[in-house]
C-alpha cells in the first residue's frame, strides 16, 4: 500500500490477528508481533488461521517483541488495554519519525498512546467487529461491524486517507473528524457489555429484560455525561446513541436497543469477550483500562457515576473469583438506580 510502508501488527489476538491475516491475503507486507509464545510458534509453523464468520489461513511473518525491526512505519496496536504501556516501551524507540501508531483497541487508549509518542504520531480507530482467540495459531471472527479512523485533532490528512484505504483491505473503513466521539460512544456501550457479562445471560436476553432497563439506561448515560463534560459529543454507532441515554430521549433509547438486537442477532455468538474472559478463561478483563479511566475523569469533573463504579467493582470481584456471574448482579444495579 503506497505511502504506508510495511505494516506491523502488535498483538495477534482476535482483532490484530484477523486484520493481519486479511492484509496478508491482500498482498500487504505485514508482520505480526505477539508475547504469547505458543501462539507465535504456531503461526510461524503453520500460519495464522481465521475461522468462524471467515475462513483464512495465511503464512504471516511473526516475530517476538525483541525482534521487531527499527524504523517502524505503520503500527497497528491491538493488544489488551492493560498491555498498552508495555507495548509502547517496545514500539516507541523503534517508531520512525514519520511513522504512526493506530490503536485498534477498546477504551480510550489514544490518550495514553499520544502521551507517550506524541499527538502527531497517534491515529485513533473505532471498530465494532470482533471475535475471540481459539487456540495457538487460530482466531474466530464473529462477523462484521463498523471501522472508522481519525486524526486526534480532527484533521483530514493524506495519511488518514492512506490508512483508510489500507484498513479497508481488512474491513470496510471510513474517515471521521470526531474519532473521540466514536471512542467515547464505544466506551458507553462497553459499560453495558461489562454489565451483560456479569449477568451470565446472552446479550439479547438482557436487552429484552425490561426490569433491568432503567439501570442499563442510567449506566450508559453516566459515561455519556462524562464525555460531554470532557467536551466530546458522542456519535451514534451501529444505531446506538449514547446521547439519547444522556438526554433521556425515550424513542432514541428504544431504537438504540433495537439496533443492538439486530447487531447481535447477526453474530455467531450471544456473549461478549468480557464474559469469555470471566467465565471461560478465568482471567482479568479490560475493565481497568476501559471503565476506570472514565471514573477518574468523572471524579476530576465532580460528576457522579455510581452505576459505573458499581459495575467496575463487581467486575473486579468476579475477576478475583469472589462474585459468581448471575442475573442477581444486575439486580444490584437496579436497586442502586432506584435510589
Amino acid at each position: 500500500m503506497s505511502g504506508t510502508g510495511a505494516v506491523t501488527v502488535v498483538g495477534a489476538g482476535a482483532i490484530g490477528g484477523y486484520v493481519a491475516a486479511k492484509l496478508c491475503h491482500a498482498g500487504v507486507d505485514v508482520t505480526v508481533c505477539d508475547r504469547n509464545p505458543e501462539h507465535l510458534a504456531a503461526i510461524k509453523r503453520s500460519g495464522l488461521r481465521v475461522s468462524g464468520a471467515a475462513d483464512l489461513l495465511e503464512l504471516v511473518r511473526a516475530v517476538d517483541p525483541e525482534d521487531l525491526p527499527q524504523e517502524l512505519s505503520t503500527v497497528l496496536l491491538a493488544v489488551k488495554t492493560g498491555a498498552t504501556a508495555l507495548a509502547l516501551e517496545t514500539i516507541a524507540p523503534r517508531l520512525a519519525s514519520g511513522g504512526c501508531v493506530v490503536s485498534l483497541q477498546n477504551g480510550l487508549q489514544e490518550y495514553l498512546i499520544a502521551d507517550r509518542i506524541g499527538l502527531a504520531r497517534t491515529v485513533g480507530a473505532f471498530l465494532t467487529f470482533g471475535g475471540h482467540y481459539v487456540g495457538p495459531g487460530e482466531l474466530a471472527y464473529a462477523g462484521p461491524g463498523s471501522l472508522r479512523l481519525g486524526e486526534l485533532d480532527g484533521a483530514r490528512t493524506d495519511r488518514l486517507d492512506r490508512l483508510v484505504a489500507l484498513l479497508s483491505l481488512a474491513h470496510p473503513a471510513s474517515a471521521t473528524e470526531n474519532i473521540f466521539g466514536y471512542l467515547w460512544s464505544k466506551t458507553a456501550l462497553g459499560a453495558f457489555y461489562f454489565a451483560s457479562a456479569l449477568s451470565d445471560i446472552d446479550v439479547q436476553e438482557l436487552i429484552r429484560s425490561m426490569p433491568h432497563r432503567p439501570a442499563l439506561n442510567r449506566l450508559v448515560a453516566e459515561v455519556a455525561e462524562v464525555a460531554r463534560a470532557e467536551g466530546i459529543t458522542c456519535e451514534t454507532i451501529d444505531g446506538f446513541s449514547p446521547e439519547a441515554y444522556r438526554s433521556g430521549d425515550g424513542g432514541g433509547i428504544e431504537s438504540s436497543w433495537e439496533a443492538q438486537l439486530r447487531y447481535w442477532d447477526g453474530h455467531i455468538q450471544g456473549r461478549t469477550g468480557i464474559w469469555r474472559d470471566l467465565a471461560v478463561h478465568h482471567r482479568e478483563t479490560e475493565s481497568a483500562g476501559i471503565l476506570l479511566p472514565v471514573l477518574e475523569r468523572a471524579a476530576r469533573r465532580g460528576i457522579p457515576a455510581p452505576l459505573l463504579a458499581a459495575t467496575a467493582r463487581m467486575v473486579a470481584e468476579a475477576e478475583a473469583g469472589h462474585r459468581p456471574l448471575a442475573p442477581a448482579n444486575l439486580d444490584e444495579l437496579v436497586s442502586l438506580a432506584a435510589t
